[in-house]
C-alpha cells in the first residue's frame, strides 16, 4: 500500500462486521495524535456502509489469542502475531474458506479501513496539545 512516507506491505482483511470490546484507538504520532477509547466492557463495532458488501481493514501486524476459526480446529499455539511476512499456514491455506475469526487480547498495527460506519459508545476522546 502506498503511504504519504512511501510503500508498507500489509494484510487485507475483509469481513461484514467487526466487534471490539474495549476498545482503544490511537490515530496519529506525537503533538498530532488522537485517542479514543471505551469503558471496560463496551462493544464498539464497524458495519458495512450502506451498499458497501464489506468492511476492507488494511494491517501491519495482527497479534492476540486465537479463540475461534469459525469451526476449524484452533492451532496448537493459539498466540499469534500475524504479519506480511509471517501468515500461519492454518490461516493462509488456499483451500481454506472465509471463516470467522475471533481473538481475545487483540492488537493491531492499522493502516487504512474502507467501507463501513464505526458505532461508539460511551467514548472518552483525547487529543495531545502541544
Amino acid at each position: 500500500m502506498h503511504t504519504a512516507t512511501g510503500s508498507v506491505r500489509v494484510l487485507k482483511f475483509t469481513a461484514r462486521s467487526v466487534s471490539a470490546v474495549d476498545f482503544d484507538l490511537t490515530a496519529g504520532r506525537g503533538r498530532a495524535a488522537v485517542r479514543l477509547r471505551t469503558g471496560p466492557g463496551t462493544t464498539t463495532t464497524l458495519n458495512r456502509r450502506g451498499g458497501s458488501r464489506v468492511v476492507t481493514l488494511y494491517v501491519r501486524k495482527l497479534s492476540g489469542t486465537v479463540t475461534g476459526l469459525g469451526g476449524a480446529p484452533l492451532p496448537a499455539d493459539r498466540t499469534v502475531t500475524i504479519t506480511p511476512d509471517a501468515v500461519p499456514s492454518w490461516l493462509s491455506h488456499p483451500a481454506a474458506p472465509a471463516r470467522t475469526l475471533s481473538f481475545t487480547n487483540a492488537a493491531l498495527a492499522q493502516i487504512a479501513q474502507f467501507g463501513g460506519d464505526l458505532s461508539v459508545s460511551g467514548a472518552v476522546y483525547r487529543a495531545s496539545a502541544w
